[in-house]
């Protein structure tokens, strides 16, 4: 599946988004700001954010860097969120890195700075990824360690994507014509389907399954002899990874302890105190719990919220959010 977008800022200048859409545009990436002040805020946001709400545009929004550090890019993640304040996005926030200043800079430290600016988005409750062109995410990134957690953003302008590493869109040009923009927009496309995962959505994605194995009829004590009786794999490398599945956070090492731990909870007779992780990847709360099979009906999921410090459950995108991070990090109180 494919969806064609645009990305856009103050340079713009005044857009008919009614005209934008009806050209075949699916979503718009809008740059919030730049920076980490607040008079960095583009003049042109709030009027692009509303007018693409108005005319039923996914959105989502960019910020381009001029951090140094850690703490300069916690900053500028702290004042994204103070200009979003709470409103709903469709799509991620992307951290744009490119700039000259920042080229001295090891690879560690622009990639530290990457994970602190998402971690904080992804703590208030939004889709964290980060944009730079090829060049930057295979000379100045770590961005094998990045694309794990992130969704990539990457900018090539050619007829045909080159870049090697995994990515969910990509900018193929500066130079595009849309009806509505008087000048040149840059040109994306948006490679993972995540429209038809939105909260409420009448067609979401088929949920992955939960495929933990199931120890219940095994009555010793030993993880590795349990798994072989149900013919799964008991290496270490297997058992690591079912640990992280099972909904554990803490580094599997194979102690005794880990080992029973496991054992337990594959039986069904270890009591967390958190919800296993879930391994969906979708963007709907209602279909990650079903994908642990739990209780996802409103009722439910205002204890649920509760239990992890929301009074006040609606039921909102950016609540649901929220508490699908925690679960997909296996942080879901019970």
């Amino acid at each position: 599946m494919e969806y064609r977008g645009i990305d856009v800022s103050k340079y713009q200048g005044n857009i008919d988004f009614k005209q934008v859409k009806d050209s075949g545009v699916e979503f718009v990436i809008i740059r919030i700001g730049y920076g980490m002040y607040e008079n960095q805020k583009d003049p042109k946001f709030e009027e692009y954010y509303q007018n693409a709400i108005n005319n039923a545009l996914p959105v989502g929004v960019y910020l381009y860097s001029y951090a140094l550090n850690v703490s300069e890019a916690e900053r500028e993640a702290d004042t994204v969120l103070k200009w979003l304040n709470n409103r709903n996005l469709n799509l991620p926030v992307y951290y744009d890195i490119e700039d000259k200043t920042q080229t001295t800079l090891s690879k560690q430290t622009l990639t530290e700075m990457c994970s602190a600016f998402c971690k904080k988005i992804e703590e208030a409750g939004y889709w964290a990824g980060i944009y730079a062109n090829k060049y930057w995410l295979t000379t100045h990134l770590d961005s094998a360690t990045l694309e794990q957690r992130f969704t990539i953003w990457v900018a090539q302008y050619n007829t045909v994507n080159t870049y090697d590493g995994k990515y969910d869109m990509w900018q193929y040009t500066s130079s595009g014509k849309v009806n509505g923009i008087s000048g040149n927009v840059d040109m994306n496309i948006l490679y993972r389907d995540i429209f038809s995962n939105r909260e409420g959505s009448t067609t979401p994605d088929t949920p992955e399954t939960n495929t933990l194995p199931n120890l219940s009829n095994y009555t010793g004590d030993s993880i590795v002899d349990a798994l072989k009786s149900v013919g799964y794999d008991s290496s270490f490398d297997s058992r690591k990874k079912l640990y992280e599945e099972a909904g554990f956070t803490d580094n599997y090492t194979g102690t005794a302890v880990q080992n029973l731990n496991l054992l337990k909870r594959l039986q069904g007779n270890y009591e967390s105190s958190y919800y296993p992780r879930a391994t969906y990847k979708g963007l709907s709360f209602v279909d990650g719990l079903k994908s642990i099979g739990v209780d996802s009906s409103f009722t439910n999921r205002t204890k649920i919220a509760s239990k992890n410090g929301i009074s006040n459950y609606t039921g909102s995108i950016f609540q649901n959010l929220k508490l699908l991070n925690l679960l997909k990090k296996g942080e879901l109180k019970r």
